[in-house]
């Protein structure tokens, strides 16, 4: 059970950054140098997920997930936080395995990285997005 309201929590949602975060900010920073190998689009609605980078002559759609919202480690602290945030994020974690499945289908390939993963590895976050790219 959630110790606030359905509104209140509604409220407090609303103001959560889906887009223009740090982490969406650092990791247009690691493919700026792409640019000019291929153009990229941000947030692009149209496809499923609303994917935070997009290469459409590669086909490649790349997701920068909150730690937290998409359930790294989640295992191991999941079962430590209250039924309410666990719903919410095993749905979450559903959902995002359910729009890499239908990228996939739709000839996309998927990259998903953490938050954390682009704070400390943006040289090897760099290299997987080249590999993927032409």
């Amino acid at each position: 059970m959630d110790k606030f309201t359905k509104e209140v929590r509604s409220a407090m949602m609303s103001r959560v950054k889906t887009s223009g975060t740090d982490i969406e900010k650092l990791l247009i920073e690691i493919v700026r140098p792409f640019w000019k190998v291929e153009r990229y689009r941000k947030n692009v609605k149209s496809l499923p997920g609303k994917p935070d980078i997009l290469f459409p002559r590669s086909k490649i759609a790349v997701f920068a997930d909150g730690d937290f919202w998409h359930g790294k480690k989640f295992k191991k602290w999941g079962p430590k936080v209250p039924i309410f945030w666990r719903k919410k994020i095993t749905g979450n974690i559903l959902r995002d395995r359910q729009q890499s499945q239908t990228l996939k289908k739709a000839g996309y390939r998927v990259l998903r990285f953490y938050g954390s993963d682009i704070k400390k590895k943006p040289k090897f976050i760099r290299s997987l997005i080249a590999r993927n790219i032409g």
